[in-house]
């Protein structure tokens, strides 16, 4: 056999075999795709009782900083008891459906009652929780699903109820109200919003959101 038969032949193999290795590689044509999403959450009162009665705090009386607000919902006499919903408007770049979960849950210290929602994604990660101090639940270990689209999508739950009388008197508590946070490791604050004490908001508009947080999606 010639030499340059030869050399054409070992070319030849080469190629069949980088060929078959390219087919064999799964990341040579998988198309990894990429959604952004952003979850924003609302004041949590009922909507008609949602005048803004302390701004950013930890506690407001004596008042040190936070990122908490204080909320009117009803009244211990004449309107006890008023539901406290979870609100959140959430984008995905992707497409639209639930890409989180919400978990409730009763988390009362020794003289507060407060209810807790976890947050985990589809996915099962953390997100934080949001939490609603001097309320009470239900519904406690119950779940519930928050949406997302393209042009974002709102998401409403009862979660639990403002309470007309707080655990202990040792709780620092001036009447039925709602005192909302999150957990700052996962939630940013809307600081340059709700600094009107007095003011009523509309709790549901886009731009009366409290909380947010953004992340990506790659699989």
């Amino acid at each position: 056999m010639s030499l340059a038969r030869v050399i054409g032949l070992s070319a030849f193999t080469a190629g069949v075999i980088l060929g078959l290795a390219s087919t064999l590689d799964p990341s040579r044509n998988a198309s990894a795709i990429t959604e952004s999403l952003t979850l924003r959450v609302h004041p949590g009162p009922e909507a008609r009782f949602a005048t803004l009665t302390c701004s950013w705090h930890s506690v407001c009386v004596p008042f040190s900083p936070g990122n908490a607000l204080d909320w009117a919902n009803g009244h211990q006499q004449y309107a006890p008891n008023r539901p406290i919903y979870w609100r959140s408007w959430g984008y995905r770049s992707g497409g639209t459906g639930t890409i989180a979960y919400g978990r409730i849950v009763q988390n009362d210290t020794a003289f507060c009652y407060r209810v807790d929602v976890n947050v985990r994604d589809v996915f099962g990660f953390a997100k934080g929780f949001v939490r609603y101090t001097h309320s009470r639940t239900w519904t406690p270990g119950w779940d519930f699903g928050v949406t997302a689209s393209p042009g974002w999508s709102f998401t409403r739950n009862e979660i639990g109820f403002s309470v007309a009388a707080e655990k202990s008197a040792s709780c620092p508590w001036t009447g039925q109200h709602l005192h909302q946070e999150a957990e700052p490791a996962y939630w940013s604050a809307n600081w340059p919003n709700f600094g009107s004490t007095g003011a009523t908001y509309d709790a549901e508009a886009t731009a009366s959101w409290q909380y947010q947080q953004s992340w990506n999606w790659n699989y």
